[in-house]
């Protein structure tokens, strides 16, 4: 990749004040603008430092047992299935965070943090490599944009940091090794810098499929540069886009399998796709330019394939590329070249792969938290040449740009106290979105954890109104109904839920402690039995079918299941194998 920026202004008459701009140009100055970066950075978020953790961080975190033993490391590497998803990097990032402070979220959201700034400092490193005059500018509203709060501040989202400091320093190695093949003067081993780079990709693959991208990116850039892509580059991309084939066919497979991202909810024509990607497009363009109002869950679009403004969206978005096809000679390939770099970019979250927050909504703050960087190049871009064409001397320019990030920067601070705790963040979004039942959902379970079951039961009740089929509102109902012993209206939500999600193996873990409670052993054992099946690892479901067997008088039965409790690393496993010995003893 030639180290050029086609079609970009010259330095000297119109670069707004960057680092590289500087006169004299010397490192300390550079120095001191990229710590301000990192400086400004966590600034901006600092107001996620007391930050707790949020929705499916108990999956990832809180209640990962892998993360407490190395077994577990083993497991996460070599064992598909034993994490939401099979993203091995990320969960031996959250493995040695476990080592290192346990569950105290300070430490992850620091790390969450510091990655996000080390990958505006990447981004800035790559653009200055293509001569971007606004290299600086990027990255410092890249850093800042509020719309990557939600990468930043939620911990799960470390796959999305992680991923994208991979793909940055995968095409980093890339630009070394077309250098090198160019005949550049480099003391860079070109077939070294070809290995770093694969290597650094399958390390994003590892972190999240969605930098799977990255080959497509680097013809997009190949093209921009020089108007053509050689056969050469696109030959030494094979392997590249080999593994995002394979990754990408893991994750598709795994989110409809383990994930359960299947059923009528995602039960779209590709009419329908088409449609909602058409509009995604445009929601995320739209966040980008004007970030308000964020919330974590967006109302979910109702989608009709024969309502004619529906088609408007996606015919919008290819009228604009055709435009920008044909307007390259007069305008230049980069407002083209960005284009298509922030659309396939979001590819992979536009609706053609089922993933699981479709469920919610089509859309989400993450998905586009790198896809982003193509149009903040032209944002920026074009700030700079109209500030240029005003007149304006590049000293006046910097300090635009500095408002800028200013601005951008208390927004990103307010909306980093939204993630302070659950309750915050579900009653924030139901204050903007009310027809949010996921959140009604979500704060009716953290009330009942709480013990404010009045509460949670009115939260539930309106998630319920909003979405019938929300199974995990059912379960939470079910068990607060349980608690004040209505067995058959407890039973009926257990019924309901499970009939709607089969294979949620805890579903069933809860209808068998509901229909021991009431007396019926051996649907208990049942229950207990198809959770066991669903889940061979899940310690919990041995310790419960435990339980239900001392009832049936199943005593060999009930100790081989806590010993097998007790092998999963279930924590009152030999105190509930004494008390069961003792108990049998005094029979």
């Amino acid at each position: 990749m030639s180290m050029k920026a086609p079609e970009m202004p010259q330095h000297d008459d119109t670069s707004a004040l960057s680092p590289q701009d500087l006169r004299p140009a010397t490192k300390r100055y550079l120095l001191i603008f990229l710590i301000m970066l990192v400086v400004l950075t966590v600034a901006a978020y600092s107001s996620v430092f007391s930050a707790g953790f949020i929705w499916d961080d108990d999956d990832y975190v809180l209640n990962n047992q892998y993360l407490r033993s190395l077994a577990g490391l083993g497991s996460i590497w070599f064992e598909p299935g034993t994490t939401p998803q099979y993203y091995p990097m990320v969960f031996t990032l959250f493995w040695v965070q476990f080592q290192l402070w346990g569950l105290n979220p300070f430490g992850y959201h620091l790390v969450n943090i510091l990655l996000h700034a080390a990958n505006a400092l990447l981004l800035w490193l790559f653009l200055r490599r293509l001569h971007l005059p606004t290299a600086y500018w990027v990255a410092l509203l890249f850093a800042l944009h509020p719309l990557q709060v939600e990468s930043v501040a939620w911990v799960t989202e470390l796959k999305n940091l992680l991923s994208l400091f991979f793909y940055l320093l995968s095409l980093l190695a890339y630009c070394r090794y077309e250098e090198a093949s160019a005949g550049a003067p480099t003391t860079v081993n070109r077939r070294l810098a070809y290995a770093a780079s694969l290597l650094f990709f399958l390390l994003a693959l590892f972190s999240k499929t969605v930098s799977g991208s990255l080959p497509a990116a680097i013809l997009v850039l190949h093209w921009w540069q020089n108007g053509r892509i050689e056969k050469r580059t696109v030959v030494s991309l094979l392997p590249f886009f080999f593994l995002a084939i394979i990754f990408g066919g893991v994750t598709a497979r795994l989110e409809v399998s383990h994930v359960l991202a299947s059923g009528p909810e995602w039960d779209f024509s590709l009419i329908d796709r088409i449609l909602i990607a058409g509009r995604a497009v445009w929601f995320y363009l739209g966040k980008l330019v004007w970030p308000q109002p964020l919330m974590f869950n967006y109302p979910r679009w109702s989608i009709d394939a024969g309502v004619w403004w529906q088609y408007l969206f996606p015919l919008a978005l290819a009228a604009m590329l055709f435009v920008l096809w044909r307007l390259r000679s007069s305008i230049g390939r980069g407002p083209l070249a960005a284009a298509l770099f922030f659309v396939g970019t979001l590819f992979p979250a536009l609706g053609f792969f089922n993933v699981y927050p479709m469920r919610y909504s089509f859309v989400a703050d993450h998905f586009q938290y790198a896809a982003g960087i193509g149009i903040l190049i032209l944002i920026v871009t074009g700030i700079e040449r109209g500030l240029s064409r005003s007149g304006l001397r590049p000293f006046g320019q910097g300090a635009v740009f500095i408002l800028l990030a200013m601005v951008a920067a208390a927004l990103t601070w307010s909306q980093g106290h939204v993630y302070r705790d659950r309750l915050t963040l579900f009653s924030d979004t139901i204050a903007k979105n009310p027809a949010s039942w996921l959140s009604y959902a979500n704060r009716g379970r953290d009330y009942a954890l709480a013990g404010s079951d009045d509460l949670a039961l009115a939260d539930l009740e309106t998630a319920l109104a909003l979405n019938p089929n929300e199974a995990n509102a059912l379960q939470c109902r079910g068990a607060i109904l349980l608690k004040r012993k209505l067995f058959d209206r407890a039973l009926a939500d257990f019924d309901t839920s499970v009939a709607l999600q089969p294979k949620r193996a805890d579903f069933y873990l809860n209808r068998c402690k509901a229909r021991r409670i009431a007396g019926l052993m051996t649907e208990a054992l049942a229950d207990a039995e198809m959770a066991i099946r669903l889940d061979p690892t899940l310690a919990e479901g041995y310790i419960e079918r435990m339980t239900v067997q001392v009832n049936l008088g199943n005593y060999a039965k009930a100790i081989e299941d806590c010993y097998r409790a007790r092998e999963l690393g279930y924590p009152l496993a030999d105190a509930e194998l004494q008390a069961l010995l003792q108990w049998l003893g005094k029979k």
